[in-house]
């Protein structure tokens, strides 16, 4: 729900409290349909606007601190640089923001594959972020030019008097399904109810949390009574924190859908793939062992081995061993000499004696492996929450294709930068955190560095493959972070050690935050945040 109209118009009015009257140095994009938009505030130089046009996810976000990549990256209508923010305003019924800026006006099109961002200067040119399609191409001198828009609940007013319940409400699309089915679930004709409901998704608290019944994350006022809230739900007073929450546990929940799916695929691959062997050794302890008839032609054989010339297909010899006194016709190979031949029925007798004991052994190790498959498949269609699904994947030793959510938990505990787009960094916030850091979440061939001889945080440096060595230039902006965050900030070079974590050790006589490193490497570097080291979070 967080996409509703109502929800956008709330969105606007909080944003514009924190960048009104400040001004944007640089518009550029890193990711595909995104872009980031630089607002140095005051007290946060490197705040950022996050526009996204994603068809599916398109939202409104920002950063209190983002860097830049130094790579892949294009900047948009820098020649405009830097535009001063006068306003924003939402189009009346219509998910199309519009930012006021001195130079002209930017305008933010939620519209599905027609999402799209539009600078328009004071002379009227348009300038697209994304190319824009033939079909819609018409439409935006429209929208640039006769879109009404507004900023406050009361210009409404008019639209909201229009509503036909009759028709669901279809006759003003912005309402959506969740506002009719609200207004129409209070007590009162359902003209009175709505614009209470309307101001519920503007001033309420919101509430965010995983709705396992529905298989998604439920993002809605707190005073809504159509949906059912867990016990332990989580409200927030602001849109941008209860949607960066909503955006964790929807991450949180896709996987978990993909665990299950993964989980799935996997017990019906090999449980038919087991049903299969169980199948082909069956047939196999069915048919008998052979091992008497071969060592019986061996026998009848190697008595009459006068009577056997190479190159013959076949032999009928009277039977003297089993004592039945009749005739046995013998295959014979006829490329092998007599005592070959005798050796192969005699090899064979042997082979198949290990072979037939070994079918049955192996029909009841796969017979235990199908059943053990079978219980888990019964496990998971039962299974009512994420824990049981992880467990049921445990059990099965299925190899993780991506953290779990637990790790993802842990991993939020603590400030997270991404150098070059790849490699995991995290710091400690405090003496405390560091130590959970060091000895809890740190693997032992993570790299583990702290400022020399100063005070500081924590850093571990994520080894996603052991067997891969890690650039230097990356140990060396580890270590620039790491006396960034240290006593050793303001020097212009600073000493940082770093190790792997399993060369670092606490014990109960270390103070918070003291460890004892007992081999280590220096590295002197200057103290600061890396261009290509992007914070993830910093909760």
């Amino acid at each position: 729900m967080y996409k509703n109209y109502f929800y956008l118009l709330r969105c606007i009015n909080e944003l514009s409290r924190i960048i009104n009257g400040e001004s944007i140095l640089e518009i550029y994009t890193q990711e595909k349909d995104k872009l980031f938009l630089h607002i140095p505030l005051k007290d946060k130089p490197l705040f950022h606007l996050i526009i996204s046009v994603n068809p599916q996810t398109f939202y409104l976000s920002f950063k209190d601190e983002h860097h830049k990549a130094r790579k892949n990256t294009f900047t948009f209508f820098s020649e405009y640089m830097p535009l001063k923010i006068e306003n924003i305003e939402i189009a009346l019924g219509e998910r199309i923001i519009c930012i006021f800026i001195e130079k002209g006006k930017l305008f933010i099109i939620f519209r599905g594959i027609d999402s799209n961002i539009l600078f328009v200067d004071n002379a009227g040119n348009i300038n697209p972020f994304k190319k824009i399609k033939d079909k819609f191409r018409s439409e935006i001198t429209s929208i640039v030019n006769q879109t009404e828009l507004i900023n406050s609940f009361e210009f409404l007013a008019p639209l909201l008097s229009q509503v036909d319940f009759n028709k669901a409400g279809k006759n003003i699309p912005c309402l959506g399904k969740e506002i009719i089915n609200e207004t129409l679930s209070r007590k009162g004709k359902p003209q009175d109810n709505l614009p209470d409901v309307i101001k519920s998704i503007l001033y309420d608290k919101i509430v965010v949390y995983a709705d396992d019944s529905a298989g998604k994350t439920r993002f809605h006022p707190e005073s809504f009574l159509t949906f059912i809230k867990p016990i332990d739900y989580q409200k927030y007073e602001s849109y941008f924190v209860a949607l960066g929450k909503y955006f964790i546990s929807a991450y949180t929940k896709s996987k978990i859908i993909n665990i299950r799916k993964e989980v799935e695929k996997y017990l019906e691959t090999n449980i038919e793939k087991t049903s299969n062997k169980l199948n082909n050794l069956m047939g196999r302890i069915k048919s008998g062992s052979k091992e008497v008839l071969y060592q019986q032609y061996g026998n009848v054989l190697i008595s009459n081995i006068q009577n056997i010339k190479k190159g013959m297909r076949e032999i009928e010899l009277l039977d003297y061993d089993s004592g039945s006194g009749s005739n046995i016709k013998i295959p014979l190979d006829y490329k092998l000499s007599p005592q070959q031949n005798i050796k192969n029925y005699y090899d064979k007798a042997r082979s198949e004696k290990i072979e037939f004991e070994k079918s049955k052994e192996l029909y009841t190790e796969n017979k235990k492996e199908y059943d053990h498959l079978i219980l888990n498949k019964e496990k998971l269609l039962l299974a009512k929450d994420d824990d049981e699904i992880l467990q049921i994947k445990k059990e099965l030793k299925m190899k993780l294709k991506q953290a779990l959510p637990e790790e993802r938990s842990k991993s939020s505990l603590y400030r997270h930068y991404i150098v070059q787009g790849k490699y995991n960094v995290y710091v400690g916030k405090d003496s405390k955190n560091n130590d959970t850091l060091t000895t809890q979440f740190a693997k032992q061939n993570d790299f583990w560095f702290h400022a020399r001889s100063v005070s500081g945080s924590h850093v571990v440096l994520r080894v996603e493959n052991s067997k891969e060595s890690i650039p230097k230039n990356i140990l060396q902006k580890v270590a620039s972070l790491t006396a960034f965050y240290s006593k050793s900030k303001t020097s212009k070079l600073a000493p940082v050690t770093y190790t792997l974590k399993k060369y670092v050790t606490k014990n109960k006589s270390h103070e918070p935050g003291q460890v004892t490193v007992l081999k280590e490497n220096v590295l002197l570097v200057r103290p600061e945040i890396p261009k290509d080291c992007e914070m993830v979070q910093d909760e």
